[in-house]
């Protein structure tokens, strides 16, 4: 997990509200015509009143923007939104709905209001933080999560944090690429797409670096002494998450065969251009599928 940000605690805070209601493989979204979004379509909500309750914000919130009473709502996840410049955070409190009743009314704030299939979803024309972290709104995967911007379509740095009463462990692996100058070479035992999946576990009472070594040797058929490696990278799936939570750490070797004489290039190899640089580092990525949803790199 992340380490989660805590230099704008002290900031002052502006408590706000944001429901999606589903029904069925549709969430309900109005287009915002005016105020914070204007233009783009969002779940809804708005700022809490100084006598109410958050959930009770959430309710009112919604009768307010689409006509329907909330009879089931779910708090899904907080997120701190911060804009470079500002020294206030809003504070948004996301829920997820799926009883409710009424009729759907537009109004001079939120209009069309519509229904989309969920694998239509309206990424494009909504708040570009919406496709970091909505996928846990659908999966109902408890989370907190900050967004820094520069401005309503630029995020400068973000942090998404899964929260869970279950014990996370940690799953070994390792990864070892091979490149020549400013290419990686494929071997032919490894399908091109899955050079950087194709890992190797890590057995209990083996070093990382015999796994790196047998890993060459495997599928590669190089042997050698040694090999660098170039990264730590902490892999959180949003996917596996009804299972018992599971991080993989990925240690990732590198070796540099343009500096072995001995080495030479056979007619069944290929190579995939790419660039890589031989300069140590850590990261974290939370992935959802195949999408990533939050990275961070760090310096070793």
């Amino acid at each position: 997990m992340l380490s989660y940000p805590t230099y704008f605690e002290l900031y002052p805070r502006k408590l706000m509200t944001l429901t999606f209601i589903i029904k069925n493989d549709e969430v309900l979204l109005g287009m915002k015509n005016r105020g914070m979004g204007k233009g783009k379509w969002n779940g809804f909500g708005g700022k809490k009143e100084p006598n109410e309750t958050i959930f009770d914000a959430a309710k009112r919130e919604v009768k307010e923007e689409c006509g329907l009473d909330a009879i089931s709502m779910k708090k899904i996840g907080i997120i701190d939104f911060e804009y470079i410049g500002s020294n206030e955070i809003l504070e948004g409190h996301i829920y997820l709905c799926d009883k409710f009743k009424g009729h759907i009314v537009e109004s001079d704030e939120m209009a069309p209001i519509k229904w989309f299939k969920i694998n239509q979803f309206p990424l494009d024309n909504m708040w570009v933080d919406h496709k970091c972290w909505f996928p846990m709104v659908l999966k109902q995967i408890p989370f907190k999560a900050h967004f820094k911007y520069l401005d309503d379509d630029t995020i400068v740095d973000s942090t998404i944090n899964l929260l869970s009463i279950l014990k996370k462990t940690k799953e070994i692996l390792v990864n070892v690429i091979v490149k020549k100058d400013n290419k990686i070479l494929i071997s032919n035992n490894i399908e091109e797409s899955k050079i950087f999946t194709q890992h190797q576990k890590v057995t209990k009472g083996e070093s990382l670096e015999n796994v790196a070594l047998r890993y060459l040797k495997s599928n590669y058929e190089i042997t050698i002494d040694e090999v660098p490696k170039m990264a730590v990278v902490n892999v959180e799936l949003t996917d596996i998450y009804s299972k018992p939570s599971i991080i993989q750490e990925l240690h990732m070797f590198v070796l540099d065969v343009s500096k072995l004489k001995k080495f030479t290039l056979t007619n069944d190899k290929k190579f995939l251009s790419t660039l890589f640089k031989m300069k140590p580092f850590k990261a974290y990525f939370l992935i959802n599928n195949d999408d990533i949803l939050c990275s961070k790199y760090y310096n070793n």
